[in-house]
């Protein structure tokens, strides 16, 4: 008998905490705070007047995916773009030198959200990187290749550039090429004022004594003379670019950017986002990298995308800033390693523009242009130096002792 009433009162507790489940589980969902609604915000977007038009498509792609979310675009021109202050935009577009923005503490530090580094070509990166932050999310890279006429190519019967060509390979075919009758020229050098760093930077050489953090310029550096005289080989020894004398009265005021345009310059080194336009003078040029000596090394200019240290949304400006990083640029190359492998640049670039711009990101060398008066010193000085050498004023030697002299 006691064990019956012991059953009994056993199913009694159970059925009474199955009641009691049935009616916590009805009553609690009652309880839950609503899941909140995302409410309407607005991040404002500085960038320059003439990518207008880019930036606004971007804007309405990315408020597409983020409804709640407008992005204002804020078209500046580049002196007011470089001095915006963080009251007045929430991000903005930035460039080289980042140390003046820096020293008034107007961008927040990105490495709180920046997890895919491995991504970012590392020129890029290092770029906006200053004691061991990040301040700005590398959008685009503007590498330096090699441009080539194909025609000229084809009419003397010399093979193209490829990956992995030398100085002396490139100097062989720019003898090739040169036809002093029909006014043709291997190469065009002087092209534009920092374009023989190129070849310093391949031979081992340096303008400063640390590109980073500089303290001196290093105009006498043993390299960088050897380079220079190879280079003023090319117009002067070689015969196979014009001298910028030479240049203006072939070609008039452009000089030998003129020649390049007219078909009468075999290759010439230029920033991707130089590159002819399809059917620019009916052109038929190709691409390749730069040629190597001791190493392989070219230029590049960055751009990149910044938080303002008054951002009121600094969460929804990171995925703004993002979301750009993702898309093609509109005049430079990807500055990620994913989009720059991607079909839309390949589709953008052509598929030769493209592997030569990928190949050059992993060896390209930015400027840092920081401090500024001493970049600025560097360039001044350099620009007498440049003009000394392709117009034959002064051999490279004595330009550079000349150039030396000036830094003190």
């Amino acid at each position: 008998m006691c064990d019956v009433k012991e059953t009994r009162r056993a199913r009694c507790l159970m059925l009474a905490a199955a009641i009691l489940g049935l009616i916590t589980a009805l009553l609690l969902p009652g309880c839950r705070r609503p899941t909140p609604t995302p409410q309407p915000a607005s991040i404002s977007f500085a960038c320059l007047d003439e990518e207008l038009g880019y930036y606004e498509a971007q804007a309405r792609a990315f408020s597409a995916s983020h409804s709640t979310v407008t992005v204002r675009i804020l078209p500046r021109r580049q002196a007011a773009l470089a001095a915006l202050t963080p009251d007045e935009a929430d991000t903005l577009v930035v460039s080289l030198p980042l140390g003046p923005q820096l020293e008034r503490g107007d961008l927040l530090s990105l490495d709180g959200w920046l997890a895919e580094k491995d991504d970012l070509y590392a020129p890029a990166l290092q770029a906006f990187s200053r004691e061991g932050k990040v301040w700005a999310l590398p959008l685009g890279i503007d590498p330096v290749v090699m441009y080539y006429n194909k025609g000229l190519f084809d009419e003397r019967n010399v093979a193209y550039p490829k990956a992995g060509w030398t100085w002396d390979v490139f100097l062989q075919a720019a003898q090739q090429l040169r036809n002093q009758y029909g006014g043709i020229y291997g190469y065009a050098a002087g092209l534009w004022p920092e374009e023989p760093w190129l070849f310093i930077l391949q031979h081992g050489g340096r303008l400063a004594d640390d590109w980073l953090k500089p303290s001196r310029l290093t105009f006498d550096n043993a390299e960088a003379l050897e380079a220079l005289q190879w280079y003023a080989d090319l117009i002067f020894r070689y015969d196979v670019s014009a001298n910028l004398l030479e240049a203006r009265d072939a070609f008039g005021e452009r000089g030998i950017y003129g020649g390049v345009g007219a078909g009468k310059v075999a290759m010439w080194a230029g920033y991707y986002s130089a590159r002819p336009a399809p059917g620019d003078g009916q052109l038929n040029w190709g691409v390749a990298v730069l040629p190597r000596e001791r190493t392989q090394a070219t230029l590049a200019r960055v751009e990149g995308v910044a938080i303002s240290a008054k951002a009121a949304h600094p969460e929804l400006c990171w995925q703004w800033l993002d979301f750009l990083s993702r898309q093609v640029p509109a005049h430079l190359a990807p500055a990620r390693r994913s989009v720059a492998n991607g079909e839309a640049f390949a589709k953008t670039a052509g598929a030769d523009l493209a592997a030569a711009v990928r190949s050059s990101l992993e060896y390209a060398f930015v400027p840092p242009q920081d401090p500024a008066p001493f970049y600025i010193k560097l360039n001044q000085v350099w620009a007498e130096a440049f003009g000394d050498i392709v117009t034959g004023r002064l051999d490279p030697e004595l330009a550079l002792q000349k150039a030396q002299r000036a830094t003190k």
